[in-house]
């Protein structure tokens, strides 16, 4: 054993490190296709706004500069995009940086656990472990949905911050209004909530139950992203919504300039751009139901979705599938990671990339 390895933490030792979608680039090296989509990361298959992009060209001659680090404009931006006042908003590398925020300031020791669903994002063990708390996953019930009661069973006198994901990554699930309602009613006041809703932009369930209307209420952190509905995956951009309070000691730790000034001023370009947001949503929901209509006919089954994403079960040739789909130039997500080494998640793409998938797909089969 090294000398340093005696200083790390033990929790660290428990992080099997995240392993994204493969890159297009990786696999154009190694196959060097004529073709390849990537369906993998949930990424917009639209690319990013187009007024985002203006936005980012206008800005390069500032890079010279740090970005203004309490993102004044953006979070002005943000208040009317989502009917809050400024002072209930934070700004992250990503909505993965809140989350991180939130468990450095409420994990103490690994005495202090934290509830969490699973299979859900990767990332909730990985950032648990990460501060040195203690990591309690909640199956889903079998249709991959939120059972309220045993998350509320699991709770202890060391839990001190439950994460839900919803819509839920990778099912594509939801927790309804009336779950939340009554979630938030048996919930102890001294427990912190983390509401992951990267994906809540794509839910079309009117029953969906965002905590947006609660956070005055209960100690609860919305996460969210730019990543997904607004195609800024690769400038690192997401926010965290709360009470006044909440927010104000979450900032004591944020990094200063955690966020570049590019990746503010096309976050801001991009919630002023409602053509490019609704076409993004039309673009989601003409593709699920084509390839529900194509998956059915193939015998296939899938969980239906509220995200940009479908949750697919190959059963035992999944690995095969994935595999032989990546040499006809088509990447997918294996879901072994997640505990689910009978199924696959694909991302929903443009009506050329589903068509050119299940062609693939039917040849695989």
């Amino acid at each position: 054993m090294k000398k340093y390895e005696k200083s790390i933490k033990k929790s660290i030792g428990l992080i099997k490190p995240y392993t994204p979608g493969k890159p297009i680039e990786e696999l154009f090296r190694e196959l060097k296709l004529d073709k390849i989509i990537k369906l993998a990361s949930n990424e917009n298959p639209l690319g990013a706004s187009p007024k985002a992009i203006e936005a980012i060209k206008e800005n390069l001659y500032k890079i010279n500069r740090y970005p203004e680090s309490s993102s004044y404009s953006l979070k002005n931006s943000l208040s009317e995009f989502i009917s809050v006042k400024p002072e209930n908003i934070i700004i992250g590398n990503g909505s993965s940086e809140i989350i991180y925020l939130v468990l450095q300031c409420f994990i103490s020791s690994n005495y202090d656990s934290v509830i969490y669903p699973f299979p859900s994002f990767l990332i909730y063990e990985i950032l648990t472990y990460t501060v040195g708390g203690k990591s309690i996953k909640v199956n889903l019930d079998e249709k991959f949905y939120y059972n309220i009661d045993k998350i509320l069973k699991s709770i202890t006198s060391k839990t001190k911050v439950i994460i839900l994901c919803n819509p839920n990554n990778p099912t594509g699930t939801i927790i309804y209004k009336d779950q939340i309602n009554y979630f938030l009613r048996k919930i102890p006041d001294s427990i912190i909530i983390i509401s992951d809703e990267a994906y809540c932009e794509y839910a079309e369930n009117k029953d969906y139950g965002s905590m947006l209307p609660y956070i005055n209420k209960k100690n609860i952190i919305i996460a969210r992203t730019f990543s997904k509905l607004f195609g800024l995956a690769g400038l690192r951009i997401g926010y965290g919504i709360a009470k006044k309070e909440i927010i104000e000691i979450l900032e004591r730790i944020r990094p200063p300039f955690n966020t570049t000034l590019i990746s503010q001023e096309a976050a801001n370009a991009a919630l002023k751009d409602t053509d490019f947001i609704e076409k993004t949503k039309k673009i989601n929901n003409e593709g699920k139901q084509f390839l529900y209509s194509k998956l059915k006919n193939l015998g296939i089954n899938y969980t239906e979705t509220e995200a940009n994403f479908i949750l697919v079960k190959f059963g035992k040739k999944t690995e095969e599938i994935c595999n032989k789909l990546l040499h006809k130039g088509i990447i997918i997500r294996k879901m072994t990671s997640f505990g689910l080494t009978d199924y696959a998640r694909i991302t929903i793409g443009t009506k050329q990339e589903n068509r050119f998938f299940i062609d693939k797909l039917k040849e695989v089969i």
